[in-house]
């Protein structure tokens, strides 16, 4: 992202070019932000942004000090020790914990991590992000810590922090896979589930330390599972429906019913107690709020984007840029007769006679190629290398919207989906964009895993360069090699590099108002995530957009398209912002406040590090668990953990029930 400042010798140039200390300070204190707009009130918040970063330097470089002071000397202590924190808390009335916190982030700016410290003392670093560097590289060795900070700390300052953490474990992680697979195994062989209640009353259900691929493929399967529900006209808000979903997934209530039946029996609920008795007495819905005087919490309810179905999330049946809704019309009143099942406890497994009387939504819970047995295991897009799915590096995968995998898990992931949408994504050498290819091969599946036909969401996204592709020898992975065949048959065939599949269309094709499917995966591809130079919301849940809105003549080209969150695509519109797309990918955005921002086409991968690997393995860090087993039991194997996690794993099957007289094995 840039900031397109204006070019005058004025007040924007002014005070940029000030270094955080008195002379900035100085000329802030002559300015009023409410006598500033646009251009000039943004650069006096950098000013004050930058002054605040110098300032939180110098404090943290106090405390430093303070917590190792000694009374009528100079010279510090060797460390701070447990009653370091005693000396902040009593000068600042702060807890113990946050002194100590503070504390540490202290040291690991002056000590550990210094060219931290410097760029937070230079303004251009916040303490939130100086914050994330040192905790994301805690576990790492110094050398290991520093060469992150090399090559992250330049790109920190446009990243978001949650696009800064999934950098830095890509980094660290390619720096040493070895040694980030043991820590890996270390942590699943702790896996636990905790029950802790909260202050409200309300209680805590955490998965902890769960293999990453199972719990990607968890909350998947509830994001699919709660979208299903919300085609039938239930209206509360997604991360309650996510909840209940989950919870009726686990408590048993729903044990024998598929996906279909757990989907109507939490709709039918919903609506016996969401719906009048009398539809005469309905008052008139015409105002924000619903029924009951609470907020409109519908899917169109112009809220923030909170990462849902109804935000353009993995059930849209197409790219909208309208921001309409696209799943169809209401269902409430198809559903307003549904009377109310017995509670769970009284109805037994399969004891729901209502339920197969429910008119169906518009938008069919399945495919009609497809029973509705099938599970709906959700949208899960993988990315990786594709000498990483050969096995040819250790490099780490991502998956959008959760962060970066192991190359184990990502190859773990892409074979898992192995029936959905593999696109094969060509390159040059600098990782820049260049075809977008839809694999027709795939290598075997996990052994006793049959492809089951139909539609399957989910996307495995395989980056490789064409130069590298091309010296690919199929013949040394077999597995892979028909499709590693396909791929160079038709590299052979292909056009300009980064030339976009519609640079032949015709004026009819430019005159539809939606997109065809490749070009709609080529604008997906092309630009990662939604546009706004600050959103990291995968292209896969976004809308695509018309820059010069169809309505107004704006042809459906890859030059005019460009994929936006629900949030963003609003603002667009309604805040307004003014966009422009001077040229394919790159999106100049004024917004409402008259600021000017620039987003340039994202490379598709990343550069890493060649693995920097010691003599001998690096320890694992402590992480306050004792290694010494003292909870083994006669029926526990204590080789159980290494056998789990055989590079072979056993064919997934599905389990059967078995009733236990005594305790639990476990």
């Amino acid at each position: 992202m840039s900031i397109d400042h204006d070019v005058r010798v004025g007040l924007v140039a002014g005070l940029d070019a000030l270094a955080p200390g008195a002379e900035l300070a100085a000329a802030l204190e002559r300015l009023s932000p409410a006598a500033l707009a646009g251009e000039d009130l943004a650069a006096y918040v950098r000013g004050r942004w930058r002054l605040q970063n110098r300032a939180t330097a110098e404090l943290l470089e106090g405390l430093h000090h303070l917590g190792r002071a000694q009374a009528g000397r100079t010279e510090r202590l060797a460390s701070c020790d447990e009653f370091s924190g005693d000396e902040v808390s009593a000068q600042l009335g702060w807890s113990r914990t946050m002194s100590s916190r503070k504390l540490d982030l202290a040291d690991d700016l002056q000590e550990r991590l210094p060219e931290v410290g410097d760029a937070l003392y230079a303004g251009w670093l916040d303490e939130p992000k100086a914050r994330t560097i040192c905790d994301q590289t805690r576990d790492l060795a110094d050398d290991h810590a520093h060469q992150v900070c090399r090559i992250v700390l330049p790109e920190a300052p446009e990243l978001p922090v949650g696009a800064l953490i999934e950098r830095i474990e890509q980094v660290a992680t390619a720096l040493d896979p070895e040694w980030a697979q043991r820590r890996r195994q270390r942590a699943e062989a702790r896996a636990r589930v905790i029950l802790s209640p909260t202050p409200s009353g309300t209680a805590n259900l955490s998965f902890c330390d769960a293999p990453a691929p199972d719990g990607i493929a968890s909350r998947a399967r509830i994001d699919a599972l709660a979208a299903a529900v919300r085609h039938l006209g239930v209206l509360i808000p997604i991360g309650v429906l996510r909840l209940q979903v989950g919870l009726r997934l686990l408590d048993g209530s729903t044990a024998g019913m598929d996906d279909r039946t757990v989907a109507l029996l939490l709709a039918a609920e919903y609506h016996a107690h969401n719906t009048p008795d009398d539809p005469d007495d309905t008052p008139d819905d015409t105002d924000d709020t619903d029924d009951d005087g609470g907020p409109d919490i519908g899917p169109d309810d112009g809220g923030l984007d909170d990462g849902g179905p109804d935000d353009g999330g993995p059930e849209d049946d197409g790219p909208d840029d309208d921001g309409l809704d696209d799943d169809g019309p209401d269902d409430n009143d198809a559903l307003s007769t549904v009377p109310a099942p017995r509670s769970p406890s009284e109805q037994g497994v399969l004891d729901l006679p209502d339920l197969p009387d429910v008119p169906e939504p518009a938008v069919p819970l399945d495919p009609p190629d497809t029973g509705p047995g099938r599970i709906r295991e959700g949208v899960v897009e993988v990315r990786l290398r594709l000498t990483t799915a050969l096995g040819l590096d250790q490099h780490p995968g991502s998956v959008p919207g959760y962060g970066a995998v192991l190359a184990g898990d990502a190859r773990t992931l892409a074979l898992r989906h192995r029936d959905g949408e593999w696109r094969v994504v060509l390159t040059d050498d600098q990782g820049q964009l260049q075809h977008v290819l839809l694999a027709r091969r795939r290598p075997p599946g996990p052994r006793g895993r049959h492809r089951v036909r139909g539609r399957r969401a989910s996307i495995v996204e395989l980056q490789v360069p064409t130069t590298v592709l091309a010296a690919l020898d199929p013949d040394d992975h077999p597995d892979w090699a028909p499709l590693l065949r396909e791929l160079q048959q038709r590299l052979a065939e292909l056009g300009r590099p980064g030339a976009p599949p519609d640079q032949d269309a015709g004026p009819e094709d430019r005159a539809r108002r939606r997109p065809g499917a490749e070009l709609d995966r080529w604008i997906r591809v092309r630009d990662r995530y939604c546009v706004a130079p600050w959103c990291r919301r995968p292209a896969h849940k976004a809308d695509l957009d018309h820059t010069l809105a169809h309505a107004w003549g704006g042809p459906t080209s890859s030059w005019n398209l460009g994929a936006w969150c629900t949030h963003d695509h609003r603002a667009k519109h309604h805040a307004p912002w003014t966009v422009r797309q001077p040229s394919p990918g790159r999106f100049v955005i004024r917004t409402r406040a008259g600021i000017t921002y620039t987003s340039h086409p994202k490379r598709i991968t990343e550069p890493l590090p060649v693995p920097k690997l010691a003599a001998h393995s690096r320890p694992l860090p402590d992480d306050g668990w004792s290694d010494d087993r003292t909870d083994t039991h006669d029926d526990i194997d204590p080789d159980w953990f290494q056998k789990l996690t055989q590079k072979t794993r056993p064919a997934a099957t599905i389990p059967t029930r078995t009733s236990y007289d005594g305790e639990p094995p476990f």
